[in-house]
Order: C-alpha cells, then sequence, then structure tokens
C-alpha cells in the first residue's frame, strides 16, 4: 500500500511515517520507480513502535531498543520508563490533592469577616519564609516544579497585635512564602535559621480581602481577635496565611487570605489527612 493509505489506516501523517522510515524503524519495498510499497508488516511495526511512544520512549531509545540482541537490555529500558510513569502518576496525585484544597479555599473565600472564622487544628507545623534574603536561601537549587504545587503565599501578622485591642489602626504587613514541615521534608530543602515556624496546633483562622498586601487595618481581624478573647485562649503564634483567591473589579485588584495563628500547641498529625491534602 502507498503511504497515503498506511496514513489513513494508522490515523499517522504521511510525514511522520516517512521519518520513521528514514530513521531505519520501517522497512518498506521500495520499487525501482522509487515509490515505496507499505505491508500490514510494516503496519503492524508502525503499531508497535507508536505503542513504545505511547511508553514514554524516545525515537532515539526505540532505536536500541528495537536492535537490542539480549532481553536483559530490553527489560531494563522498560524498567527505567516505569520508573518515569511511576514518578508522573505521584506527581499527578499530588497536582489533584492540591487541587482540591484549593477548591476548597475558593469556596471558603465567599464568605468574609466574623462568618468565616473557624476553629481548625493545622496538619504540620508550618515554616514561612519572608524577605528576599531568607527566600533565597531557602529555595536553592529546588525543583521549582514541585515547589509552586506545595507552597502558599503567606501573611505575618504579630501575636501582639492579635492579643492586643481592636482599634482603627493601620499595621503594616509581610508577605512571604510558605509551606508545611512536612512539605519541606519531602523536597529536602533547608529550612534558613530566619525563617518563621507557626507551630502545629490549634489555630483560629478567618478570611480576609485585601485590596494592598502591604498594610492592613486590625478592624478587619477583630473576628479572630475577638473570638480569642471570647473564649480565652490568647494566641501563641504569629499568624501564616493560604492566598485563597485573586480576582478584579474596577478598583484594582482583590486577594483573599485565609490567616490563622495558633492558640494552642500539640503534636497530632494524622497521616490520613495529610494524604488528602
Amino acid at each position: 500500500m502507498k503511504v497515503n493509505k498506511l496514513a489513513k489506516l494508522s490515523n499517522i501523517h504521511p510525514e511522520t511515517i516517512r521519518m520513521y522510515r528514514q530513521l531505519g524503524l520501517l522497512s518498506p519495498l521500495q520499487h525501482a520507480n522509487g515509490y515505496y510499497d507499505y505491508s500490514i508488516a510494516d503496519f503492524s511495526s508502525l503499531v508497535y513502535l507508536r505503542k513504545l511512544r505511547e511508553y514514554g520512549m524516545s525515537l532515539e531509545d526505540i532505536r536500541v531498543y528495537e536492535s537490542s540482541v539480549t532481553p536483559e537490555v530490553m527489560v531494563n529500558m522498560l524498567e527505567e520508563e516505569e520508573e518515569t510513569l511511576t514518578k508522573q502518576i505521584a506527581h499527578l496525585k499530588d497536582m489533584q490533592r492540591f487541587l482540591r484544597l484549593e477548591k476548597r479555599h475558593v469556596i471558603e473565600s465567599a464568605e468574609v469577616g466574623k462568618e468565616s472564622v473557624q476553629v481548625i487544628q493545622s496538619l504540620d507545623e508550618k515554616v514561612d519564609f519572608y524577605g528576599d534574603e531568607v527566600i533565597f536561601e531557602a529555595l536553592g537549587e529546588l525543583d521549582f516544579k514541585d515547589f509552586y504545587l506545595t507552597s502558599t503565599t503567606c501573611l505575618h501578622i504579630s501575636k501582639e497585635v492579635l492579643n492586643g485591642p481592636v482599634e482603627d489602626k493601620m499595621i503594616p504587613l509581610q508577605v512571604g512564602i510558605g509551606m508545611y514541615r512536612f512539605m519541606t521534608d519531602r523536597l529536602q530543602m533547608r529550612v534558613p535559621e530566619k525563617a518563621s515556624i507557626i507551630p502545629n496546633g490549634k489555630c483560629i483562622s478567618q478570611m480576609v480581602s485585601l485590596r494592598s498586601c502591604e498594610e492592613v487595618n486590625v478592624l478587619q481581624l477583630a473576628p479572630m481577635i475577638e473570638y480569642a478573647k471570647r473564649i480565652k485562649k490568647p494566641y501563641c503564634s504569629d499568624t501564616t496565611a493560604y492566598l485563597a483567591r485573586i480576582h478584579h473589579d474596577a478598583g484594582g485588584t482583590i486577594f483573599d487570605f485565609r490567616i490563622r495563628a495558633c492558640i494552642e500547641e500539640n503534636d497530632i498529625r494524622d497521616p490520613e489527612t495529610l494524604k488528602q491534602i
């Protein structure tokens, strides 16, 4: 059959089939007039080749694979592809878990202020990095693909403010990047001494919407400040945060954060819960 018929039969572009032939991966009969005659055997070879491509093998790998004289070499190559796929599957599962977490925070961002106050058990110690020097030291030679997936934007508000009076007063904010301790361990990150550590434990959290990440009015923090006073549990840590949403209106950009701070340290870590994020 001519290349166009094989292309239609296999749903593979003729030029791609010609490339495979030029690489020696297909061996059709060549007539005296220069035309190539592809057989069902060539079709079978093409199907086998594309199967190997679907496994993730490069064309050069396939050339080596098909020219291997021992099964051991072939098995080793297949095991390498299997290991690559295993890593890809793990990464996709991570993406799925973090998408679910992202969805949950977006849903929660619909409520801001008093209605959004929650008492929660944190999942692990939180490690936050503030300032260029600390962030550069923390990131080092990190694999940024995993970093982007597992990091969160955090906000620093001191526990002195959270334990202080509610007043109409603007206070400065620090914006940084944070991760759970089990994530920094997984990524083998070296945590700088100047990193901000939020202990694992029972926390009070609330959603807050900001027009600027440089300052906030203490009145916006009133719900979590007053809640802690009402239950007589002073804050024992500064805040961390999760950037739940960025959106825009006529006035500019709006940042929706879920901020939280610890009121009771503990070492509760639920492995099953950690698997869900």
